[in-house]
């Protein structure tokens, strides 16, 4: 029985695999990844420069609808919003002002400052004050002119002719007074200081009457 035959080992050199050349699927991958990175690149870089020049968002207090003066400001009044710091005034509130009074009107959307609202806890009438006046109830009735608040009135008094002596029994005692709160038995004025008295004095030694004028 013939002896097995044993395989020589072979002399050549294996041949290295050459590397196969990248898919058409990868390509498109990678390009896609770097036009991908330079769009990203690019709002990143814009938003920065946006941020730097309009600045940090601020929480503001914002006016929902229009506020006119005399009103309080409620819960459903105004909401926060955060807006660029660039954008908002100084005076800006950026909590809520709930039952504070408005002294000068809000428009909707408007950011709501600290000097268009009176001092938390102030009323509506002693909100609706100017600076330079003092509020003064003048009885009302029958017959008595149908005031509006914001209306502005001479305030006459009328004394005895007798007590008059030879001048006339009616004179003014205060001019443009700014009528500030309308209630059913009196209205308030807001007179200048050295009127209040004059005012008072007519309330309980004459008749006061109250004519509209053009409050100039």
């Amino acid at each position: 029985m013939p002896a097995p035959t044993v395989p020589r080992p072979s002399l050549r050199r294996a041949r290295p695999r050459l590397a196969r050349p990248p898919s058409l699927s990868w390509l498109v991958a990678l390009a896609l990844a770097a036009v991908t990175g330079l769009v990203v690149a690019r709002f990143v870089g814009e938003a920065q420069a946006s941020a730097a020049r309009w600045g940090d968002l601020r929480p503001t207090l914002v006016a929902v609808a229009d506020l006119e003066p005399g009103a309080v400001v409620g819960p459903g009044d105004t909401r926060i919003e955060h807006r660029p710091s660039a954008l908002v005034p100084l005076a800006a509130l950026g909590s809520a002002a709930d039952g504070q009074t408005v002294i000068s009107a809000i428009a909707g959307g408007e950011a709501v400052v600290s000097s268009r609202l009176a001092p938390e806890g102030m009323s509506p009438t002693a909100a609706a004050l100017p600076r330079d006046r003092v509020g003064i109830a003048v009885p009302s009735g029958a017959g008595a002119l149908p005031l509006e608040a914001g209306d502005a009135v001479d305030v006459l008094a009328t004394f005895d002719p007798d007590a008059a002596g030879a001048g006339d029994p009616t004179f003014a005692v205060a001019r443009s007074a700014l009528v500030v709160g309308v209630h059913d038995e009196a209205v308030t004025l807001a007179v200048r200081q050295p009127e209040a008295p004059r005012v008072a004095f007519a309330l309980t030694a004459g008749v006061v009457t109250l004519v509209l004028s053009a409050g100039r």
